[in-house]
């Protein structure tokens, strides 16, 4: 379920607000309102947090840098005011100089990369000495670089100037003339350098060594990285606790207050607190248009799919429904679809094992990560229980299974139209269940009826897929008149008489949302789509290897690369495919039909750690 909230208004003494700050903090119940985010106090925590958060990327980055890369870094950009080296705090001041050298690189490379392309504009031309040349030019010999395009023919065509050609290759003519004339045609004058071609390369050379140096002091400070880290976890509570005092208003009378929500359950632990500091508070039930927060309770059982919520970054807003409960179904439901192969799933569930194992071992067995591996053993055992049924084990051929492995489910879910069907059936499921829900929560009101006639639209447009889609299904001679009533439903029943002026117009998209009903059911043939080409690329690896003519003592480390790689490749498109398609299942189709937008903020209650 979504926890009901509760609207809260704290006031108490402006002298007391940093104790006040406190206590509330120790309560860890309160997500406080936050509508001052610019101002002096929180730009400068913010930038500070920024600076710590920047160094660790920089740091981090260059130590993972080889030979080949460690001149093509690409650093966070450069954060004002990054270099302060003036602080006695050893943390504070390697945060400095991690700045101080990203910044450094960032403006040697950006001035190499500028000599570069110097270096490559006149490198044609060969080194010679601008001064010269200018000098030349100041007693009146007129002398002009040209480039021009290659094989262009410029001898004997400026008999009062001196051609010379410098370079002639398939890239182009480069040469100079000297006295008066015209250029050769389609030759483009270039301007004479600023300096030699050596001092150009000097100056790359230069670069190169500042960039050097940098990625060299960066690779030094990372024996104070975890100091950093917890000085970055420290200023982000320093944040926190800015933020949360820049947003107490003055009432005047040197009384202040802060707003924000709390779990109505916890109404009574603010109370107590408040009667026990002097405080005033008030309590309402949250306004229409306020952006409450969202805290998810699943039931139990349910309950580590909020962890995917997390990861996904994707929540319902406080008005709407907790659909926790049918995504975690249905994504795992899709998930073993998906992949489709016992073999990938036992893998799944073997590495969550072994994970497990490992943490507990190093004490970092969390209750997120517990959270996430449970997660992970739904997912895996859906996906070997749907291969066992289906007979699917790393592609190989059902002639080659022994008989144990092989079910009488096998045939059935072998066969394109079966598995098809059952692709649109779930898909049909999935939204009646949608649109079912949304009827009993709008009881006893008659829009409920609405709802009752999409279920019917469901259904028909099923009807009507399968009809089309696969061979032998006959559509009811019932359907047409379902589809009837059904949209009759929602006509009259969609809105009330006081929302037609309003809505009105939403009646008539009523055609087009009937046929984007359809492409919805459609839509769910991916799960047919994505599992049989998973499950065609095993096969295809493994006849790949199994047919390849050597010598048995090559063949067999050939054999074991080809298989490792395909079905590696395989299994990581897989995982992918679950992250495109299971979750835009749940989160677009179903969910519009529930109405879900997934528009929520995080209940966050501000806690201040004064640990230090």
């Amino acid at each position: 379920m979504i926890v009901p909230m509760k609207h809260v208004t704290v006031l108490c003494l402006e002298s007391e607000k940093n104790d006040a700050i406190v206590k509330l903090s120790d309560a860890g119940v309160l997500h406080v309102n936050v509508s001052v985010t610019d101002s002096d106090s929180i730009q400068k925590s913010t930038h500070d947090e920024e600076l710590a958060k920047r160094a660790i990327s920089c740091i981090k980055l260059a130590a993972s840098a080889n030979d080949d890369s460690r001149f093509k870094l690409e650093f966070p950009p450069a954060i004002s005011g990054a270099t302060d080296l003036n602080d006695s705090n050893s943390v504070t001041i390697s945060i400095s100089v991690a700045n101080a050298m990203a910044d450094n690189y960032i403006a040697a490379a950006v001035e190499k990369q500028s000599l570069d392309q110097v270096i490559a504009k006149y490198l044609p031309f060969g080194d010679f000495n601008p001064e010269s040349a200018t000098e030349l030019i100041a007693k009146g010999v007129k002398i002009r670089l040209f480039s021009a395009p290659a094989k262009t023919i410029v001898e004997g065509i400026n008999s009062d100037a001196i051609c010379n050609i410098l370079q002639s290759d398939a890239e182009g003519v480069f040469g100079v003339l000297i006295g008066d004339g015209d250029l050769p045609q389609g030759a483009i004058e270039v301007p004479l350098p600023v300096e030699t071609l050596a001092r150009t390369i000097e100056r790359v050379d230069a670069c190169v060594g500042r960039m050097s140096q940098a990625v060299n002091k960066l690779v030094e400070l990372q024996r104070h990285l975890a100091g950093i880290e917890n000085e970055l976890k420290s200023r982000a509570q320093s944040t926190e606790s800015v933020v949360v005092l820049e947003n107490m208003q003055n009432l005047g009378e040197g009384v202040v207050y802060l707003t924000g929500f709390i779990p109505a359950r916890r109404n009574d632990l603010i109370v107590g607190i408040a009667k026990q500091n002097g405080w005033g508070v008030v309590i309402r039930n949250p306004e229409e248009g306020e952006m409450v927060p969202t805290l998810l309770e699943p039931p139990k059982l349910f309950r580590p799919i909020t962890k995917l919520f997390g990861m996904l970054g994707i929540l319902p807003a406080y008005n709407e429904t907790d659909v926790s409960v049918p995504f975690f179904i249905f994504f795992s439901l899709f998930f073993a679809m998906l992949i489709g192969d016992a073999g990938y799933g036992l893998i799944i569930l073997l590495l969550a094992l072994f994970a497990n194992k490992k943490l507990k071992k190093a004490d970092k067995l969390t209750p997120y990560v517990k959270s996430v591996l449970t997660m992970m053993y739904v997912f895996a055992g859906s996906t070997v229980f749907y291969g066992v049924l289906s007979g699917t084990y790393f592609g190989i051929p059902q002639t080659a299974l022994p008989e144990v492995l092989k079910f009488k489910s096998v045939s059935w879910l072998g066969k394109q139209d079966n598995i098809m069907q059952l692709c649109l059936t779930i898909g049909a499921l999935h939204l009646v269940i949608a649109r079912a829900w949304n009827a009993v929560v709008l009881f006893p009101s008659k829009k409920l009826l609405a709802e009752v006639g999409w279920c019917g639209v469901i259904v028909s447009m099923y009807c009507l897929v399968c009809g089309i889609i696969i061979q032998g299904f006959t559509t009811p001679s019932w359907n047409t008149y379902l589809l009837i009533v059904s949209a009759l439903l929602i006509l009259f029943f969609m809105l009330d008489k006081s929302e037609l002026k309003e809505n009105g117009v939403s009646l008539g998209m009523l055609p087009l949302n009937i046929i984007s009903c359809m492409g919805d059911i459609i839509s769910y043939i991916r799960l047919f789509a994505v599992g049989l080409a998973s499950v065609k690329v095993a096969e295809n690896f493994n006849l790949i290897a199994s047919g390849l003519e050597m010598s048995l003592i090559i063949k067999i480390p050939a054999m074991i690369l080809i298989l490792l790689l395909g079905h590696g490749v395989n299994f990581i498109m897989g995982a992918l495919s679950v992250l495109v398609h299971a979750v835009r299942l749940n989160t677009l189709e179903f969910s519009s039909a529930k109405g879900v937008s997934w528009s929520g903020v995080a209940y966050k209650p501000f806690r201040i750690d004064k640990k230090k």
